[in-house]
């Protein structure tokens, strides 16, 4: 039971990552992402999420693989960038959506 548990795991990462990566590759072939403040930031988001699940597959089909480590922190490095970009656009929309509430 546990192996099936586990395989069952696995292949989720595995669909998950492949579908992130699918989510990078049609965002940057269909839009312009680069053009707006809100399309950067939504294409490095998704490009960071393919990132880190591609890395997952990879620790799970190589586990003894020596440059892992290395792989992994220049991946994780991105992810807090990201993460606190979009912590500064929540709080920037949140600002401006009180502001005209303000001024009404």
């Amino acid at each position: 039971m546990a192996d099936l548990i586990q395989h069952a795991g696995t292949a989720l990462i595995t669909i998950s990552a492949l579908l992130a990566v699918g989510c990078v590759v049609v965002h940057s072939a269909l839009a312009r992402w680069w053009k707006t403040a809100a399309g950067r930031h939504a294409f490095s988001f998704e490009a960071v999420l393919a990132l880190s699940l591609t890395l997952w597959v990879v620790r799970l089909a190589l586990p003894n693989w020596e440059w892992f480590t290395l792989l992994r922190l220049a991946a994780f490095a991105l992810v807090p960038v990201v993460l606190a970009w979009r912590l500064v656009i929540i709080v920037q929309v949140w600002r401006r959506s009180h502001q005209r509430k303000g001024a009404s």
